[in-house]
């Protein structure tokens, strides 16, 4: 917990019969590498690709950035939200992570609509969170995508990414910097390994042009 335990903090509040201001926090994922922060250049014969927002079901669907207490026991803090929604930050920062991979072997969509591109993103955040562990203090992110094609909606490839590292200054912005850097991994990996995928139906496409 940030300072103190997460039922420390809702049981002063129900004394104290107040709330304490609203913090809103935004994900700032890691920069690309400088080798890997080029722009490719526009190839017409290459599918695009486009990104839903994330799906958050249960206590990630709201705004209240969430924490955990050992490996069982969620909560959510009362005056700490995220300033957009999770799914929302979270389809951006893959948009900018494949952005910054020229060889993904496919051009990003600019545009929010899916249903005009060869491909879509699918992603479903299974962990987002501060955890506790008596006086240890870290962050978790676990993330699945999918790739689906979208003429017939089948899925060419499917992975998921988990990490967490521990924050040893927990302040609030020390944990919503160490979200950001893990979703920046997370996002890295998985982008990486989905690139095998559609190039090789990039190169199966190719063939039946010929």
């Amino acid at each position: 917990m940030t300072r103190s335990s997460p039922l420390v903090l809702l049981a002063l509040l129900g004394c104290i019969g107040g709330a304490e201001p609203l913090e809103r926090y935004r994900l700032a994922p890691a920069p690309a590498p400088a080798a890997e922060r080029r722009t490719a250049s526009p190839d017409s014969t290459l599918a695009t690709i486009g990104v839903e927002p994330y799906s958050t079901a249960g206590i990630y669907a709201d705004p209240q950035i969430v924490f955990r207490l050992g490996e069982t026991t969620y909560g959510s803090y009362p005056n700490r939200e995220w300033a957009l929604p999770l799914g929302t930050m979270l389809a951006d920062a893959t948009l900018e992570m494949m952005r910054s991979m020229p060889a993904l072997g496919a051009r990003v969509a600019d545009d929010r609509s899916t249903t005009s591109h060869q491909f879509v993103w699918r992603g479903v955040v299974q962990q987002f969170e501060e955890v506790n562990r008596g006086k240890a203090v870290s962050a978790a992110v676990r993330l699945d995508a999918a790739l689906v094609r979208t003429p017939d909606d089948s899925i060419v490839w499917q992975g998921t990414a988990g990490l967490e590292r521990s924050v040893p200054d927990p302040t609030m912005p020390a944990i919503v910097d160490a979200l950001s850097e893990l979703t920046a991994a997370a996002l890295r990996r998985l982008v990486t390994d989905a690139s095998g995928a559609i190039a090789e139906r990039h190169s199966e496409a190719t063939t039946l042009r010929r």
